[in-house]
């Protein structure tokens, strides 16, 4: 599996740091269900999610 890298913004970071410091169980799972929704939404071809539905030798 390729590597990722993610960019937080501040409001996440925030978002994050308030979670461990509340040590919110809940919040986190939540939180990481919607970064996995954002995995599944960025999959793709390696040449992009265009290249993949053309024909096959052609991206």
């Amino acid at each position: 599996m390729a590597d990722k890298h993610l960019a937080f913004s501040v409001q996440e970071q925030q978002k994050i740091e308030g979670i461990v410091i509340d040590k919110d169980g809940e919040e986190a799972l939540r939180y990481l269900g919607d970064l996995v929704g954002q995995f599944k939404a960025h999959a793709g071809h390696a040449c992009g999610p265009k290249a993949a539905e053309g024909p096959p030798g052609h991206g």
